[in-house]
Parts: structure tokens; C-alpha cells; sequence
């Protein structure tokens, strides 16, 4: 199967991915990073500013499957917290992914990417920083209808030329998360 097919039905899990993250985010026992890696990932889903353009045909929605599975990789290294089963399996689903977008990408492209998901909570998205989303309900609260609404919004994934996408994409990332 192509990386881009992968890609693609990796959409089909982005309701089940984002309650995961939010069930990290919402979780009392998880540490401080894992909490801010889960607001970042999800207010990547909302950002105007992210690798791809939503808009972008095909590809526009790829950047933002990538993000959560890198986050949800990076999230292993920190102490979730006793999170629902579901939750757990999704999050493991999810890093067990990321490994695609390694295979993808290549190894120092993957690494730029996993730096650029390790910061991404330093920005501030729709007025929030990732660390303020740790501390706020009411800000989790505005994020979440955000999440929902860009949700709604989402249009199915039509790529006409998998191995065009695929060079888009790369070309996208490349010059996005140049050193």
C-alpha cells in the first residue's frame, strides 16, 4: 500500500485520536509534558498556520494525522496517567504509526518533525499556549467546540495521483521544517 493510502485512512481514526488526547489532556495523573504535548496536538488540528494548508488538495489534512501520531509518540516517554482503555490503545495505535512517517519521510526529515511537535506548544494557537490549555478548563472547553467545529468542516481525502500527493507532501514538509 502506498504511504499516502496509509496516510489517508489514518482520518478515518480521528474521532477515536482526538478523545484519546483529550482523555490525556483532561487525565489528573498525567505528567505536565504529556498534557502539553495532547494540547498541542490538538490545537495543531485547529491552527491556521501548519505545514499544509487544509485547503491544500489531497494532502492539506495529511499534516495534521502525521502531528497527532508524532505527539502521540513523544507522549511515551512521559507519564500518561491512568487513562481509559481506549484512550491507551489509541495512543499506542497511534505511535506505533508514527513509524510510517519515519519510513516516509526518512530519518532526518522525521527528526525535524518530531522537534517541530516537541515545540509547537510553545505557540500560541487562537490565543491559547499549550501550557495554558493544561491549566484552564474554560480554555480546553473553547478548544474542544474549535476541534469539533474544524471536525464538521473536514472534507474526505480524494488524492487522484497517489505518487503526485506523496511528492507534495514531502515537498511541503522539506521546506517547512527546514533546520
Amino acid at each position: 500500500m502506498a504511504h499516502i493510502d496509509v496516510f489517508k485512512s489514518w482520518a478515518d481514526t480521528i474521532r477515536q485520536d482526538i478523545d484519546a488526547f483529550k482523555s490525556l489532556l483532561e487525565s489528573a495523573k498525567a505528567d505536565k509534558e504529556s498534557k502539553r504535548l495532547a494540547a498541542s496536538a490538538l490545537s495543531y488540528l485547529v491552527s491556521r498556520m501548519d505545514l499544509i494548508p487544509d485547503w491544500n488538495e489531497g494532502i492539506g489534512v495529511i499534516d495534521d494525522v502525521m502531528v497527532l501520531r508524532v505527539c502521540a509518540q513523544l507522549s511515551q516517554s512521559h507519564a500518561r496517567g491512568d487513562l481509559p482503555t481506549a484512550a491507551e490503545i489509541s495512543l499506542d495505535r497511534m505511535a506505533n504509526e508514527s513509524e510510517r512517517i519515519a519510513d516516509f519521510l526518512g530519518a532526518a526529515l522525521y527528526d525535524r518533525l518530531k522537534a517541530y511537535c516537541a515545540k509547537a506548544g510553545e505557540q500560541a494557537v487562537r490565543g491559547r499556549t499549550a501550557n495554558q490549555l493544561v491549566d484552564d478548563a474554560a480554555a480546553r472547553k473553547a478548544l474542544y467546540a474549535e476541534v469539533e467545529d474544524e471536525l464538521k468542516k473536514s472534507v474526505p481525502i480524494v488524492v487522484n495521483d497517489p505518487t503526485d500527493a506523496e511528492l507534495r507532501l514531502k515537498a511541503y514538509l522539506t521546506h517547512k521544517l527546514q533546520a
